[in-house]
């Protein structure tokens, strides 16, 4: 089964570090939901399995260690 980069926004403090090391994948924005802070959000239409590497380089790299890989079931990879 396919797996995707997850990130749990109740951690993150959207320091920007993994959008900075894979930008195709990461993005830190505002977050309407907790206040207008800043967290990171994961741009889940990328096909991550190729650059996985990097992937695992922006998870390596959280401070807070906020991200991490998830299954991705068949309903989701037809979104």
């Amino acid at each position: 089964m396919a797996q995707k980069a997850s990130v749990d926004r109740d951690i993150c403090i959207g320091c920007s570090v993994c959008s900075e090391t894979c930008p195709s994948v990461f993005k830190v924005g505002e977050d309407s939901n907790r206040g207008n802070d800043f967290k990171s959000f994961t741009n889940d239409s990328v096909d991550q399995q190729p650059i996985a590497d990097k992937v695992q380089e922006a998870i390596d790299s959280c401070p807070v260690q906020c991200i991490s890989w998830q299954e991705k079931d068949d309903e989701q990879k037809e979104e």
